[in-house]
């Protein structure tokens, strides 16, 4: 088994629910789950995600410690665990998720589980019942069967199986803290070759109102660099005179690492490259890096 890559076109796909919905507020949902369950001879119960899995009764129970990608949450007990970064199916999981469905154990994931439940609809028997978590919205509910089974092997057969070639993200890369670090780390788990985008004095003058704290380009420049040699990431840098930069006009660049603050330029990206019949970049959105205060961590509170 590889390591599966999300593509923008099943992130679309798998928006809507894969079963049906239970809609409605907690204790609503509650009830509602509750009724079924009543009705229904099921196997095994798994829950995915910090919410299903804290507010729901569950045989085994996957989480990632996060609410809605960025609030952290109390961690429940839990006695395996594995890695999963986001927009992605680690090759790794499919073994400790075997693991836990059989032994009925919680699993921790470090990174994100909300791509676990197509593995997990592979790796449980017909009855069982899968439940995840429909944000603001509800819950779904997956009675596993060979039929469900056969549509998660054929959306499973779309997901990208390699690398990309080239992924791109942009920034300022001030200061160079943990948080940047673990975004140029995890280019290294997308992509062989990483290409940044590196706003330049000028548009740091322009952009940022604390700008004479901001180290010079060179300076940012250097200390990226020092750190892409040390993690060993084929890497190109290109300096930024806006927001769009190589991401907009790159023929061979694939994707696209971004937060929730810069998602929005990531779309924007896009529509440019449609204007000219360029392919889309695939979105990779990460959480951010919290600190032990789970509040974000950010170059403006290092330079404040």
């Amino acid at each position: 088994m590889k390591t599966l890559f999300l593509t923008n076109k099943l992130r679309t796909k798998l928006e809507k629910p894969l079963s049906f919905a239970l809609l409605g507020k907690k204790k609503e949902v509650s009830q509602k789950l509750a009724g079924f369950l009543k009705k229904k001879k099921q196997g095994k119960i798994i829950t995915v995600g910090d919410y299903c899995s804290s507010c729901l009764p569950s045989n085994v129970k996957i989480f990632d410690g996060r609410i809605n990608r960025n609030k952290k949450v109390a961690l429940q007990g839990f006695s395996l665990s594995c890695f999963n970064p986001p927009a992605s199916i680690d090759k790794g999981v499919w073994k400790i998720l075997k693991q836990a469905i059989k032994k009925e154990a919680n699993v921790f994931i470090e990174g994100e589980e909300d791509l676990l439940v197509l593995p997990c609809i592979i790796l449980a028997q017909p009855k069982d019942l899968i439940i995840y978590g429909l944000p603001k919205k509800g819950i779904c509910v997956i009675e596993v069967s060979e039929q469900i089974k056969k549509i998660i092997e054929k959306i499973l057969a779309e997901f990208k199986t390699e690398k990309y070639k080239k992924i791109v993200v942009g920034g300022t890369f001030d200061r160079l803290h943990n948080g940047h670090r673990y975004l140029l780390s995890m280019a290294k788990h997308y992509g062989k070759k990483l290409i940044i985008g590196l706003c330049s004095d000028k548009m740091v003058k322009k952009r940022k109102q604390d700008w004479q704290k901001i180290q010079s380009y060179v300076q940012r420049e250097k200390t990226i660099k020092s750190y892409l040699k040390r993690i060993k990431l084929s890497h190109s840098i290109t300096k930024l005179e806006n927001v769009l930069g190589p991401a907009a006009e790159n023929a061979d660049t694939e994707a696209i690492l971004l937060t929730e603050d810069t998602l929005k330029n990531g779309l924007k990206i896009n529509k440019i490259r449609r204007e000219k019949r360029l392919k889309e970049l695939d979105y990779i959105v990460l959480p951010y890096f919290l600190d032990c205060h789970n509040k974000k961590i950010s170059s403006r509170n290092r330079r404040n």
